[in-house]
């Protein structure tokens, strides 16, 4: 009776606060014309949960900046910025979007809001924190001092940043994993970035207010509104408070999962099945991340004819949810030959390293080898082929046994040695797991044409369920120097005492094994697909990339056969294809995903493409996809080594740091402290990939999940 009571008073004081807040008409305005008491309305409320108990303001606020060179530096050189704003959202009510164009007075305007407000904690997001806060930091620091608490992911990447006096800044580019553009489009928010409406070549100056255009207020104002808009959706669709909003894409699905684990021992079958600090770091070799190669018979040469790209649904979340081969115990030494572990496939997992002597291609026409030249630990007089091994005197890899299938396959050899071995039981990751990623795969399913917000949140879930198994255990940690502006990387004094110290906390309960053979997995799987379904005369196996098969002459019985078995796998795995609307959804199974009429690739990650429709497409890493394929002049032969993508054009932004002693007025008066100029960069097209391996893990893995 007294609970009921409790939470019926609760409704009403929720009520209450929220027809107080709606009482207060929304004013888009310039910061000093706004009337700070009218924010205080927004509640004060205290947090819950572990760790530090505070108060904080029920609040979601995101601020913005826009920066401009300065006259007469056509050369990179300090920036400054000209405009910012803030948007401030309570209990679903827009209450303001502020702005003004000098950095102090931005500083004097969180400081007056912090005033009014009571509660100890002020959130502020900001969409790509790593850049408006440079341009910030002396004059926070000016004010709030040296922050007492910074996660950084890698130099200059800040996601989180708490002061002394309870303001804490964090990035929401890395919980969103998308543009502010996109973000607002895929949610469907009422204010979208309004895209055009801001001249990012004109040279500006602080205290041009009334110099404005309407256009251009929209925009600045826009961003703010679009970001506070997308975070509150967000926030609700989660159920969240907004000092409890995960940092990370990767952290959205981690509190469920840490809920359902403690329900099923997840800690204790953790630690059963981790075998020690040795092991850890074999694993860590064994981790060859995805799969991406060009055919080298075919580099710099244009294929014209009906090229199609197959990809793999859920290529990850299937190997996670239906594949029976991932260790389910901890790993023990053994000395084991070839021969033994050969016979033991279907039974037991193993990591090792495998020496090979003399390998070489089974043939010539073997279109994805696989020996990855920078996996190697030792190699003598190696032939490589865009980071693959075509042949060698000696090579010494770590592998896991579906690394050692693909080998066997592909390559001839003089003699085999197995070091360091180790094995484990194979079987199905833990039901409550695999049920979790069957719930959210239906999930996204469901929702795919339903609630953008949902349907946004439910496939970030799914794709973040893998970066969860994959987290690095032991990590440096990065520090920003205060004084300089850059960045340290600190090792870890002893790591193995880290390890040590990760094994007891209570929310690891996914080991990183798992992770490793989910990769693992995947290529195999890319393998089987790619040689069965491309190995007639007249077919050609043109590019690999970790879950997408390009070629011409697909084998369509074997595609049927190979999806017909992923059905099977899903149903021996104990769950059923979803149905929704007639649609059936299966994870796993190869997909028609594009049509092509010429394909040409000069390596990994280059290629370019034109579709049955008649347009061009790209992919280099490191040039956007849209303005870059402008650099073809629709004509695919341009796409060699060689081509330049001038920054012009493609809209490629070379970073450069400014870090200055003191702030400083320039002679247009305008404050300026640290500072990023962007610069239209160019980009040379090279025979040689400019990417490393680790990078096709697809999604964000760097955060360890104990600073969540």
């Amino acid at each position: 009776m007294f609970k009921k009571l409790g939470v019926w008073i609760m409704q009403k004081i929720e009520k209450a606060r929220r027809r107080r807040i709606e009482k207060v008409d929304y004013e888009c305005t310039f910061w000093g014309d706004y009337d700070f008491n009218k924010l205080r309305c927004i509640p004060v409320k205290n947090s819950t949960g572990k760790g530090e108990h505070q108060t904080y303001n029920d609040a979601v606020i995101m601020f913005d900046t826009e920066t401009s060179k300065k006259a007469g530096h056509d050369e990179p050189y300090h920036n400054h910025i000209v405009v910012w704003s803030l948007a401030i959202m309570s209990y679903d009510h827009m209450l303001c979007c502020l702005w003004g164009d000098d950095p102090e007075d931005f500083i004097t305007c969180i400081n007056e809001i912090k005033k009014v407000l009571q509660g100890y904690y002020l959130f502020l997001h900001c969409h790509n924190l790593a850049y408006d806060y440079v341009f910030l930091r002396k004059f926070m620091f000016n004010s709030w001092g040296e922050p007492k608490k910074q996660l950084n992911t890698k130099p200059h990447y800040p996601i989180r940043i708490t002061f002394k006096n309870g303001i804490q800044l964090r990035d929401s580019l890395i919980l969103a994993q998308r543009s502010l553009e996109k973000w607002g489009k895929d949610l469907d928010v009422e204010h979208k970035k309004a895209v055009g409406q801001w001249d990012y070549e004109k040279i500006r100056n602080q205290h041009e207010k009334y110099n404005y255009t309407k256009e251009e207020i929209e925009y600045f104002c826009n961003d703010v509104l679009c970001g506070v808009e997308c975070l509150n959706s967000t926030m609700r669709a989660l159920n969240k408070k907004i000092y409890s909003m995960p940092y990370t894409a990767t952290g959205i699905p981690r509190e469920e999962v840490r809920s359902i684990a403690k329900l099923n021992r997840g800690h204790d079958r953790f630690l059963k099945r981790e075998g020690g600090y040795h092991v850890l770091r074999l694993l860590e070799d064994c981790f060859h991340g995805g799969y991406c190669h060009a055919n080298r018979h075919y580099l710099n040469e244009t294929v014209k004819g009906d090229i199609q790209c197959r990809d793999f649904v859920s290529s990850y979340p299937y190997a996670l949810l239906c594949i029976p081969g991932f260790p389910i115990e901890k790993f023990t030494p053994y000395d084991f030959g070839l021969s033994d572990i050969l016979d033991s496939l279907d039974t037991y997992a193993f990591i090792f390293y495998l020496v090979l002597y003399n390998p070489i291609l089974k043939n010539d026409d073997i279109p994805m080898p696989y020996l990855q030249n920078s996996k190697c630990k030792k190699t003598l007089d190696a032939v490589v082929d865009n980071g693959r091994i075509l042949q060698a005197t000696l090579v010494i890899i770590p592998c896991t046994e579906y690394d050692l299938q693909i080998i066997m396959k592909q390559y001839d050899f003089d003699d085999v040695k197995i070091l360091d071995c180790h094995f484990a039981k194979k079987g199905y990751l833990p039901k409550w797991f695999r049920d979790y990623v069957y719930k959210l795969y239906y999930d996204k399913s469901a929702l795919k044409n339903g609630d953008p917000v949902l349907y946004a949140i439910a496939k970030a879930k799914l794709n973040s369920l893998f970066g969860m198994c994959a987290q690095h255990v032991i990590m440096d940690e990065i520090e920003e120097d205060y004084k300089t502006g850059y960045y340290n990387r600190v090792k870890v004094s002893d790591p193995e005492e880290s390890y040590n110290k990760y094994c007891k906390k209570f929310n690891s309960i996914l080991n990183y094994q798992f992770g490793v053979y989910c990769t693992a997995i995947a290529t195999y799987n890319l393998m089987t697909f790619g040689t069965g379904a491309l190995h007639g005369d007249d077919s050609i196996w043109l590019y690999s990339d970790t879950d997408s098969v390009y070629g011409i002459g697909f084998d369509e019985a074997f595609i049927k056969e190979y999806n017909g078995r992923c059905r099977e796998n899903l149903k021996k795995a104990g769950y059923d294809p979803i149905i929704i609307n007639d649609k059936e959804f299966v994870l796993g199974i190869g997909e028609l995903d594009g049509e092509y009429t010429e394909f040409r690739t000069c390596g990994a990650k280059r290629y370019a493409c034109r579709y049955k429709s008649g347009d061009l497409k790209i992919t280099v890493a490191g040039v956007p996809k849209k303005t870059g394929v402008k650099c073809l002049h629709d004509d695919i032969n341009n796409f060699k080594p060689g081509l330049i993508f001038d920054g012009e054009t493609t809209g490629k932004l070379e970073h450069k740091y400014f870090f200055v002693d003191d702030i400083y007025t320039d002679d247009q008066g305008n404050k300026t402290g640290d500072s990023i100029d962007l610069s239209p960069c160019d980009y040379l097209l090279s025979a040689e990939s400019d990417f490393t391996f680790d990078e096709l893990i697809k999604e964000y893995v760097e955060v360890p999940h104990y600073y969540e």
